[in-house]
């Protein structure tokens, strides 16, 4: 995990890859395990579809392996989140992931990238260089949720409770 020690004016850069599991290229062999069957006859994907049950877990695998022993480098699925002891070496990583990035052929969302920020919101919590903070919306969603009705809409608000449980003192 990234230390939460920072050099002073501590930057943050988050990047998002676009179309995430659809950047993976099948070989001719996994081909044949993504048929689909159309009114116009049978197809097979060329690239990893969503459908795909495993899909998340390739592609978290495939990203882990690319980025793998850059320091301070967080990948979770499509989000890489990125800093530094130093401006220098935090300019080091984001060049080196840029360019793990563009030999892969990967390509960015450049609408949803930061870059050097003092603060950035990943995976549902403001980070900064102080600590790891909830987001306010997504604290107003648990509190203002309306009452479960069934048991599906119950495990719901408990996933939301527990993604939170560091921030929810004596949540059991």
């Amino acid at each position: 995990m990234i230390s939460m020690q920072h050099y002073g004016g501590q930057a943050f850069s988050k990047l998002d890859l676009s179309q995430a599991y659809q950047q993976i290229v099948l070989d001719e062999e996994s081909r044949k395990y993504v048929t689909i069957n159309t009114h116009k006859g049978l197809y097979q994907y060329n690239r990893l579809p969503f459908e795909v049950s495993s899909a998340p877990g390739i592609f978290q695998r495939t990203m882990e392996n690319l980025l793998q022993g850059i320091p301070r480098v967080v990948v979770r699925v499509d989000d890489i989140l990125i800093t530094g002891s130093s401006k220098n070496e935090h300019l080091n990583n984001l060049e080196t992931v840029l360019g793990k990035i563009q030999e892969s052929g990967m390509r960015l969302n450049k609408d949803k990238c930061v870059f050097l920020a003092p603060e950035v919101v990943y995976l549902g919590h403001r980070i900064d260089q102080y600590g790891i903070y909830p987001v306010e919306s997504k604290v107003k969603a648990i509190t203002e949720a309306p009452e479960p009705k069934n048991v599906t809409e119950l495990k719901s608000y408990l996933g939301m409770l527990n993604y939170y449980n560091r921030f929810l003192p004596d949540l059991s």
